[in-house]
């Protein structure tokens, strides 16, 4: 139920102001009803106006037949005679109302004290010292079961001494009723302190009931100003537009890394800060290491850490990272203080997810897109032992799931602590250090060739494909040296791409690896091979590069695909869609149709 009235102190008539070409109230209804939620959605309204614009765009609304005081008397009087269970109260001046913030409110009666509950709502937090003070952010504080104990206009609690730790809550607009409690409130008169505070939910606290609070950060736009409209505006066009901010990029960096030959040995001083009691650190480790001792050994685990060997012979999956987290929580009674990984790019990406998906419900597949992880990922770190791919320094961790190859691309996903020692990358193989040197080498050229690029990525990746030049075209360098190169090149490279964006080869070889298993290094290499097209002069260095260390680069891979491949090789790549705007531009759908795509795949 939606409780729409007509007139606002604030902002008259706000309900019927154009959001994106439809009236705010019209937006909400959509919201609401896409969530999927619910059984019926309805506006319940005092105004012909709103109630003729509901119906004209296709929704269910009802004319109250009484004046009201709330929004509750309104939905009250409007379910009296119906048969249902649950009503949930929308405020219809939040068009972004998201299914997250109402599933939260509606599992609070799956939950253990769920017979308890009268009424559930919704609260997030506050730091903001300007809008704990503001009387038009109504105020909850709670008890250590998340009930709550009081709603209020002023700050509560009143902190007295100013530097007391306290967390404010800020009541959102979204409650879950039973409806015999919803039905005791209509029925009840108001008493002093909902007069006073002129706050709905009090009225439920003075009759006793209990109220269960659910948290959610997520951040909608409320219509109560002008301003509001504005910006809710802006919103709702980027999202229409899928925009990504290309020209100002917030990310953040690795805060802690440290460098330099024998730098391994501080792992453990540098754990021991974040070590909380009774609970492990979980080691992801490369299954090449099972038997080295030499390594295994200088890893030196402590009480009940849980060293746990994993596969990088395929690329990282959804299925497998969801599998990784169950038997952790499966294994251990208390969270993890953290998870380290010690490997190269598949086992980095691994312990990234593990790290996120230990603090975020549902599978790592749900995370698979820009930016749709919800709560800060788990303490963890990063100790790369082959170079190249960046997935030390990015902001992605690239996962294959059911239906797509995609990273998880979040603020939360960047590791906390990277340690870098040349000396961990010794021994690797020779077509590996090939493959995963060019991975950097593509990073660069496709940073430093998009439309993307700023002089903030342009530095990174100059510096990168630099090194990349004199690592596999110098043969003067020792072996320690070029170690420490492509160390500090993989980092560049991947510096260089998380402001700018990678391009044809990457958005190309992500279809190779959803269809045909093909490793991410490998395959960049088997595409860059064939793109003159887009890198002329690179692909010449490139193929340089590829003689002078006497490298096969597979061939033939597509040439016996059936089409039902060809096209699903097709369709992930197409997915892709920031990639090919970095490698082309605006217009590259134009230029990238499925014929161009299927051609240059045949080529391969």
């Amino acid at each position: 139920m939606i409780p729409a009235r007509y007139g606002a102190s604030r902002f008259p008539g706000k309900l019927m102001q154009d959001l994106g070409g439809k009236p705010v109230i019209v937006r909400t209804y959509e919201a609401a009803k896409e969530t999927n939620l619910f059984d019926e959605v309805y506006v319940v309204t005092d105004s012909e106006i709103i109630y003729n614009e509901v119906e004209l765009h296709g929704g269910n609304a009802i004319m109250s037949v009484k004046e009201h005081d709330s929004g509750s008397d309104r939905i009250a009087e409007a379910v009296e005679n119906m048969d249902v269970d649950i009503v949930v109260n929308v405020q219809g001046d939040e068009p972004f109302t998201s299914k997250e913030g109402l599933e939260l409110v509606l599992n609070l009666f799956q939950g253990p004290d769920a017979e308890k509950i009268d009424l559930a709502s919704l609260m997030t937090e506050i730091y903001d010292w300007k809008e704990i003070s503001d009387p038009n952010c109504v105020k909850v504080i709670v008890d250590r079961e998340n009930f709550a104990q009081y709603f209020s206009r002023s700050p509560i609690p009143y902190p007295r001494d100013k530097n007391a730790a306290v967390q404010y809550y800020k009541h959102k607009g979204i409650y879950a009723f039973r409806k015999e409690a919803l039905m005791d409130f209509y029925r009840l008169p108001m008493r002093s302190l909902e007069a006073a505070e002129k706050i709905e939910c009090i009225r439920y606290l003075e009759y006793g009931k209990n109220i269960k609070m659910a948290i959610s950060n997520t951040q909608g736009i409320e219509i109560d100003t002008p301003e509001d409209l504005v910006r809710a505006n802006k919103a709702l066009k980027e999202a229409n537009e899928g925009e990504v901010n290309n020209k100002y990029r917030n990310f953040p960096m690795v805060p802690k890394v440290v460098f330099g030959q024998g730098s391994f040995d501080q792992l453990q001083s540098i754990l021991s800060p974040e070590r909380k009691s009774k609970s492990p650190f979980i080691f992801l480790v490369d299954d090449v290491f099972i038997g080295n001792n030499e390594l295994i050994d200088r890893i030196n685990l402590r009480f009940n850490d849980k060293l746990i060997f994993v596969s990088a012979d395929e690329e990282p999956k959804t299925i497998q990272v969801d599998q990784i987290v169950k038997d952790i929580k499966a294994e251990f009674t208390y969270r993890p203080s953290g998870i380290v990984g010690i490997g190269g790019g598949s086992i980095l990406d691994l312990s990234k997810a593990v790290s996120i998906m230990l603090t975020n419900k549902g599978s790592a597949s749900d995370y698979q897109g820009w930016d749709l992880v919800k709560n800060k990922a788990l303490y963890h770190v990063g100790v790369p032992t082959i170079s190249g791919t960046g997935a030390e320094v990015s902001r992605t961790t690239v996962l294959t799931g059911p239906v797509k190859k995609l990273g998880i691309n979040s603020d939360f996903t960047p590791f906390d602590q990277v340690i870098l020692d040349p000396d961990l990358t010794k021994g690797v193989p020779r077509n590996q250090w090939f493959y995963t040197g060019m991975d950097c080498f593509i990073h660069c050229v496709e940073s430093l060739n998009g439309t993307f690029l700023n002089a903030f990525s342009q530095s990174y990746g100059e510096k990168a494909y630099d090194l990349c030049k004199e690592i596999f075209l110098d043969s003067s360098l020792s072996e320690e040296e070029s170690r420490a190169k492509l160390m500090m090149a993989s980092w560049h490279g991947g510096m260089s791409i998380a402001y700018s964006q990678v391009g044809v080869a990457h958005a190309m070889s992500y279809g190779l690896s959803y269809v045909l298993g093909t490793k991410h290094g490998i395959g960049n290499c088997i595409v860059f091979n064939h793109l003159e097209e887009f890198y002329k002069d690179d692909v010449i260095l490139f193929k340089e590069m590829v003689a002078k260390h006497n490298i096969d680069i597979p061939q033939g891979l597509c040439k016996n695909l059936t089409q039902q491949q060809m096209d699903t090789m097709i369709d992930i790549a197409l997915s892709l869609v920031p990639l090919w705007e970095n490698a082309i531009g605006d217009n590259w759908e134009t230029v990238i149709t499925r014929e161009k795509l299927a051609s240059m795949y045949r080529k391969m």
